[in-house]
């Protein structure tokens, strides 16, 4: 538990941006919102001859959103039906437009030079091909991502032991409950041993923490399901966050951890709490451990594996980059935004006997899209090493073809 000077300063309301920040804040917004549509305008205006049309429709649309962000309510928390349907989603919708057609403009430019073709077919076609990506950005499915990870000195009554992870539901306007609870009927289908919900429930605020709650305690799994908290759950008030997840009956693990136990075999099943907010201790985590026993840690954060490895820890468990979120086609696990804040951003890792697995989560952060990195359910298959642990490879994903998860 936290002493009660660390639950003041965290529940304190933090200080107003000042007036230089928030300038500058607004200015970025400005740049992103209105820069990344300017090659998109440019070329509606090319094919229509209608700019004031074009630019006064972009202007609306853009500073309606801008007006909302700027606002005193919360665009991520619980914005009114209204203003998410009218305002929000619209905006999206055109700025991920956008922001496919700036990628294949260039391209379009070059086709049309080479191929001596006309200028407004080839920006047509670039129209086109953005608007099935933008499509396809908001329409995908989780993929089912299945892996044997084998762990040196695993018990052999723990050999085929199998977990699901999820991460990173960032339940919110743009995951609502009834979305969740697809999420959730998806994953008993899997009828696994132990569920693994590795932090960021909520997006923000504290609207949704009792509808996540009460979808997660739906979960079911022979060894129970397990969370660990994400910086996202505390931009409410953590303790309630907290409160709420064990009500449903989640066994949350803040810098602890349990027991399983087969016959006399153990798995040590561990979790650390956020590292933004500086409430993670991996020590606290792993006192009551059992000595030589295989161990699996929750750790939202993955900047914790390699202090986890040193410690011996066999598995960790990460969600937080979402897999980058927006990637390069084909290229997405090298060449994605994760990748400006670490070098583990989806998929699994290795450093000497130890292993993470980090999720690219089932939500998103900031904006409601994903590019080139589908959202995931994650089973992973625990198998008592023979010998010298191999190095990790991704097998290939599988489309997760249940109706349930028609969002």
């Amino acid at each position: 538990m936290l002493n009660r000077q660390a639950l003041s300063e965290a529940n304190t309301p933090k200080k107003r941006i000042g007036p230089r920040r928030r300038g500058r804040f607004v200015v970025m917004v400005f740049l992103i919102a209105f820069g990344v549509q300017a090659p998109l305008c440019a070329a509606l205006v090319h094919l229509t001859g209608n700019p004031w049309a074009v630019l006064t429709f972009a202007g609306v649309i853009s500073f309606g959103f801008i007006g909302s962000l700027l606002g005193g309510q919360s665009v991520w928390g619980a914005p009114g039906r209204l203003r998410l349907y009218l305002v929000l989603w619209p905006f999206f919708v055109w700025w991920t437009l956008g922001l496919l057609f700036a990628a294949l403009a260039p391209l379009a430019f070059v086709v049309a030079a080479l191929l001596h073709a006309q200028l407004n077919a080839a920006l047509t076609a670039a129209l086109g091909a953005a608007l099935i990506g933008t499509l396809l950005a908001f329409i995908g499915r989780p993929r089912l991502r299945e892996h044997e990870i084998e762990i040196a000195g695993l018990p052999a009554a723990f050999d085929g032991y199998r977990v699901a992870q999820i991460s990173d539901l960032h339940c919110g306007p743009f995951a609502d409950g009834a979305r969740v609870d697809r999420w959730v009927a998806a994953v008993n289908l899997l009828e696994v041993d132990l569920v693994a919900v590795t932090g960021d429930l909520i997006a923000s605020g504290s609207a949704f923490v009792p509808v996540v709650a009460t979808s997660l305690g739906r979960l079911r799994a022979r060894d129970g399901v397990f969370a660990c908290m994400g910086n996202h759950d505390y931009f409410t008030d953590g303790e309630e966050m907290a409160l709420a997840l064990e009500r449903a009956g989640l066994t949350l693990l803040r810098n602890r951890g349990v027991s399983i136990r087969r016959a006399e075999a153990v798995l040590y099943v561990a979790g650390v709490d956020d590292t933004w907010t500086k409430r993670n201790d991996l020590d606290r985590a792993l006192a009551d451990r059992p000595a030589a026993a295989s161990t699996l840690l929750l750790a939202h954060d993955p900047v914790l594996f390699p202090d986890a490895a040193r410690r011996g820890v066999d598995l960790t468990l990460s969600g937080h980059t979402h897999g980058g979120q927006i990637g390069v086609p084909f290229f997405a696990r090298r060449f994605n935004l994760a990748r400006v804040i670490t070098r583990f951003t989806t998929g699994l890792y290795r450093m000497g006997a130890a292993a993470l697995y980090v999720n690219r989560g089932l939500g998103t952060t900031g904006m409601p899209i994903r590019l080139a990195v589908p959202s995931e359910i994650a089973v992973l298959t625990l198998r008592r090493a023979p010998g010298q642990v191999g190095a990790a490879s991704d097998p290939p994903e599988i489309a997760i073809a249940d109706s349930l998860l028609r969002v």
